[in-house]
């Protein structure tokens, strides 16, 4: 059995922004890690 629920759209949208923001902070970690020779495993 499935659920839904719905949402208005801009919580939708903060919600995208709020992830894009966690997947670039992410990007410059993995940069920052490499700079420094430490392996980056999240992928």
């Amino acid at each position: 059995m499935e659920k839904m629920i719905c949402i208005p759209v801009w919580r939708y949208e903060l919600m995208l922004k709020t992830f894009d923001q966690a997947m670039k902070e992410l990007e410059e970690l993995k940069k920052a890690f490499a700079e420094v020779g430490a392996p980056a495993k999240a992928e």
